[in-house]
């Protein structure tokens, strides 16, 4: 599953559609939050292909607040402790074996590798500066988007 975010009235190309599968928009969707509240909280239905987005001044401001702070590291240190932190996370029990290691018709379970042992789900989901980047260029040139 992905999430379009689709530009309302773009005055370039980058602005006309930016794609991310979940994996990649919840963490960057929760950094747009992060960063720019006043802004993110107007999207009430950011992490849902509802529709919801914000007009092209708030989308502009949004693409601002997220330029401003890769240019100045803080979005670079936010990836780097947001990675140190999952990592720091400790394996838990295998939802999909119950932590038995085994599964029905296999030798093992394909999860954990019969470990019975997993990393937790937050540690699927991947943010990375450059994902930010091409986010702040595709809102700065949007002119408002929908998220589909």
């Amino acid at each position: 599953m992905g999430m379009d975010v689709c530009g309302k009235n773009p005055d370039t190309e980058e602005g006309e559609y930016f794609r991310n599968n979940v994996w990649h928009w919840h963490p960057l969707w929760e950094y747009c939050r992060h960063v720019a509240p006043a802004l993110t909280e107007k999207v009430i239905y950011g992490h849902s292909n509802d529709g919801d987005g914000l007009d092209a001044e708030d989308s502009k401001k949004l693409a601002t607040c997220l330029e401003q702070r890769i240019e100045n590291g803080e979005a670079a240190a936010y990836v780097t402790k947001r990675d140190e932190t999952l990592a720091a996370l400790p394996d838990e029990p295998c939802w999909l074996c119950g932590g038995t290691g085994m599964k029905a018709g296999s030798p093992k379970c394909s999860r954990c590798n019969g470990t019975g042992r997993a990393r937790p789900w937050e540690t699927e989901y991947s943010l990375d500066v450059e994902n930010i980047e091409n986010f702040a260029r595709f809102l700065a040139h949007c002119g408002g988007f929908e998220i589909w």
